[in-house]
């Protein structure tokens, strides 16, 4: 999809940051209303401290709009330990016009969300376009979202502060996170984004610029409580929340139901959530993992198109009047969300017939709370969630299907790469050993012979599996086209050779001393029975078949040297 415009430029708020000394690239930004621009930290500058230097700031697709920046005082967020943090807002030494700023939206990540970000590399100064997958929330203290099959080629210097933008939806101009970059050691196509909700909370001040509704209701994010009423409620929540099943009913909290409900739900958000210094005051297992639920939500005395509306709202899809929840039983991405108050709710059965069973349908995992034991539309979510645990075992019973037919093709792909190692590695030198990559997929696969197959599995799992799977294919795929390329180099530098010879034989060189003692050199290296040193045989037929040009251009032949 083609990037769409704004206020009659195309995205007139994207930044490049240059380093005044030397103009050298130091990464991507976004303007945020007339005066800021967004960044990682580590594209303003390094250290712990805020750099004092300026920064060139140039708007790519305004041609002229070129200003300086500094760092906004308080708005320094280096990285941290763990490489959580990492953001900056810079105050631009000039106002920009009205209306070029970017529109910053939260909105739920749902997994295999297809998005691109505009970043600077050194080979494209002018700009580069890439696309990848959202494929789960990741990172320290759960604040990144993975990106997944980074293309063109492998994140580069030049995205960090990039914004991400949302391919598909509606809303596709609106910015949903920042690039953060890829981390050192990992596969080189995968990169991570800062959502917008995790920049609202390291830096407050660009909530003037964030729109669309988070994860929990404002008057819920307010009233954290570490000191839950109901630890049992707050525990069997959080299990919940740690490794969702496809639906869980909860039901009678009692009198603190509310208080343990808002406190756990707070915990998981990723705008809202306390420091760390709060949480750890906390009973033991009442703390859910942070991004934990892309929504929660009160359905107390609301319609069920009401609530379909919050839920088109938070996935950034524009709901059609009066037919919202049409448009979410006609299909939406899968999330992780709670719905409580469901006694309380306009009419009860229908929203569980009507919205929540569609949604479970669709591969959405949902906690339904209930305030009472005896409450309308009970008998209808235990039996969702009757019916959805059964689908879930049947999935996952697919999906351990799948991944067993994968590693045993994993398994005979890893052992023709090592027939091939072992035909290869005698024959050019450094070649790098096979990879050993089946056994771990074998071990993760094991269980007790006791145990039902998908009992210590969830979907998830398994789909991160088959995701890994994928990448481990592609990863000996590319090792046997190493092999193919290390032993096609040294065959074309035996033919060169060979080629070489016989020019120099037709320019009647065949007895000169010097071309005699070059092609003995490479000769010997390319057929000799150790194995070939490819780059030096490189050298070798090159400085042969320079000599034999220098001649043949000379006139010179016969027995000199």
């Amino acid at each position: 999809m083609r990037p769409t415009e704004t206020a009659g430029v195309p995205f007139p708020w994207h930044a490049r940051i240059r380093d005044a000394g030397t103009g050298r690239i130091l990464g991507a930004g976004m303007l945020v209303g007339t005066r800021h621009v967004l960044t990682c930290a580590h594209v303003a500058g390094d250290g712990q401290a805020p750099p004092e230097t300026e920064v060139v700031v140039e708007f790519t697709t305004r041609p002229g709009a070129t200003t300086t920046g500094r760092v906004e005082p308080d708005h320094w967020i280096p990285e941290g330990k763990a490489g959580e943090g990492d953001l900056a807002l810079l105050r631009l030494a000039e106002d920009q016009p009205e209306g070029c700023g970017a529109s910053l939206r939260r909105q739920a990540t749902p997994l295999g969300t297809q998005v691109h970000a505009l970043g600077f590399p050194h080979d494209h100064p002018d700009g580069l376009w890439a696309s990848m997958r959202l494929a789960g929330s990741c990172g320290p203290r759960g604040e990144w979202v993975q990106l997944n099959d980074w293309r063109p080629g492998e994140p580069r210097q030049g995205f960090s502060g990039a914004a991400v933008l949302n391919e598909l939806n509606e809303l596709n101009d609106h910015v949903m996170g920042v690039v953060v970059g890829g981390r050192r050691g990992g596969p080189a196509n995968l990169a991570y984004m800062i959502p917008v909700e995790t920049v609202a909370r390291y830096l407050p001040r660009t909530r003037r610029w964030v729109h669309g509704p988070g994860a929990v209701d404002p008057e819920t994010a307010v009233d954290y409580d570490p000191l839950v009423p109901d630890v049992a409620l707050a525990q069997r929540m959080t299990d919940w929340l740690r490794a969702p099943s496809a639906v869980r009913v909860i039901t009678g909290g009692g009198p603190g139901q509310s208080r343990t409900l808002r406190s756990v739900i707070v915990s998981s958000d990723r705008e809202h959530r306390p420091p760390d210094g709060v949480l750890v005051s906390a009973p033991p297992g009442t703390v859910s993992p942070a991004a934990s639920l892309d929504l929660a939500v009160d359905a107390s005395g609301k319609t069920v198109e009401a609530i379909s509306l919050r839920i088109l709202d938070r996935l950034g899809i524009p709901g059609p009047p009066g037919a919202a929840a049409g448009r979410v039983r006609d299909g939406v991405p899968s999330m992780t969300i709670v719905v409580y108050g469901i006694d309380e709710a306009d009419d009860p059965v229908s929203l569980v017939e009507t919205l929540l069973r569609p949604l479970a349908e669709q591969r959405s995992r949902l906690l339904l709370v209930f305030g009472r034991d005896a409450s309308p539309a009970l008998d209808q979510a235990r039996s969702l969630e009757s019916e959805a645990a059964r689908a879930e075992r049947a999935h996952v019973l697919r999906l351990l299907g799948e991944l067993a037919d994968l590693v045993a093709k994993l398994g005979a792909a890893e052992r023709r790469a090592v027939e091939h190692w072992r035909e290869v590695a005698p024959r050019v030198a450094g070649v790098p050993d096979p990879p050993d990559l089946v056994a771990a997929f074998r071990l993760r696969l094991l269980r007790h012979p006791d145990s039902a197959p998908e009992e210590h599995w969830t979907a998830r799992e398994l789909q991160e599996l088959l995701r890994r799977e994928g990448r481990a294919a592609a990863r000996i795929e590319e090792y046997g086209r190493s092999l193919r390329e290390a032993l096609g180099r040294r065959d074309e530098l035996r033919g060169r050779l060979e080629t070489g010879k016989a020019l120099a034989a037709g320019a009647g060189l065949a007895e000169d001393i010097e071309l005699g003692r070059l092609y003995d050199e490479a000769h010997e290296l390319l057929w000799d029975r150790r194995p070939c040193d490819v780059d030096r045989a490189g050298t070798l037929v090159r400085n042969y078949e320079t000599a034999v040009r220098r001649l043949r251009a000379t006139g010179r032949a016969g027995g000199g040297g």
